[in-house]
């Protein structure tokens, strides 16, 4: 009898402590993933549809925490410095100048944090496991030969650039080399300006004094573009000068279909977010990714903008 019970009790305690062990892997296994998301500027609502892409492909229980550089380099740095104190998993980074971010990179580094470029990568893709953006080449391509045609292979031409973000760059290189096999098309003036309405309009206003027979407009993106109809418009040259831009926004299409663009070369904010999350489950998983992951751009113009 006595030997019964010995076993019986024995039999409870090895119970109790499978139990504890079962219930320990199981506390392990709901750890909420953290995911650091430094967003380059969160007033354009590219971002906003990029975040949505993100939120999406979250898993239950996981957690964004963002943060927004508004087009400020030592914000950033500072934020993600913040997000490697909150101990984030994985580092998401929409660097606001590429080569600039190079020390928030090696910060992610020390501590141990793999870093995900998204949207623009940075210079040094050494180190960041991935970058998941726009084949923003081809997007000014679309536009640099949309534009060409509407122009008949000839007119002068300004460009708005922000080439310190290498996904600018893409798009100002794309566009160059579309319009290279129009020999009558000049590019009478490239500026560097902060992406935006605001910010493009007085920028455009001085062009249009400083030369007086501009025919074609390459915009960054579909905020500067419509900055720079602006301008255009209160000149009383819409009808003269065409205007492309970037992203395929619903402001941009907008813009299109009343004839204040000429087109844009179309981004999918939602997928590059929702990649960019997928790709960050299958780094901490330790997965293999590619290290550049790119999606894809259409041309709208007027016979597609309302769609």
């Amino acid at each position: 009898m006595n030997k019964n019970r010995l076993l019986f009790f024995t039999s409870i305690i090895v119970l109790i402590m499978l139990l504890g062990v079962f219930t320990i892997g199981s506390a392990q296994e709901v750890k909420t993933v953290k995911i650091g998301v430094s967003v380059a500027d969160q007033s354009n609502p590219f971002y906003i549809e990029i975040l949505d892409g993100m939120e999406s492909a979250l898993k239950d229980g996981d957690k964004l925490i963002v943060m927004d550089a508004a087009f400020d380099l030592a914000k950033q740095i500072s934020d993600i410095e913040d997000m490697v104190q909150q101990e984030v998993d994985v580092m998401m980074i929409d660097p606001v100048d590429s080569k600039g971010i190079q020390a928030a990179l090696v910060i992610c580094e020390e501590a141990g944090i793999p870093v995900i470029s998204y949207n623009s990568p940075v210079e040094d893709t050494s180190m960041v496991v991935s970058n998941v953006a726009t084949d923003n080449f081809m997007a000014g391509q679309l536009i640099g030969e949309a534009l060409g045609k509407a122009l008949d292979g000839k007119g002068n031409v300004i460009m708005l650039t922000y080439n310190v973000a290498q996904v600018c760059l893409d798009r100002a290189n794309g566009f160059l080399d579309a319009i290279e096999k129009y020999p009558e098309i000049k590019v009478l003036d490239q500026q560097e300006i902060e992406p935006g309405v605001d910010t493009a309009m007085p920028v455009m206003e001085n062009k249009l004094q400083a030369f007086p027979d501009i025919d074609g407009v390459f915009a960054l993106n579909d905020p500067s573009a419509i900055g720079s109809a602006a301008a255009i418009d209160s000149a009383g040259l819409l009808d003269h000068i065409k205007i492309v831009g970037v992203d395929g926004s619903e402001e941009g299409k907008k813009a299109i279909c009343e004839g204040k663009m000429l087109a844009s070369a179309a981004q999918h904010p939602v997928e590059i977010g929702s990649i960019a999350i997928e790709t960050a489950y299958k780094v901490l998983s330790g997965e293999k990714v590619e290290p550049d992951i790119k999606v894809s751009s259409e041309l709208v113009d007027i016979g597609n903008c309302d769609k």
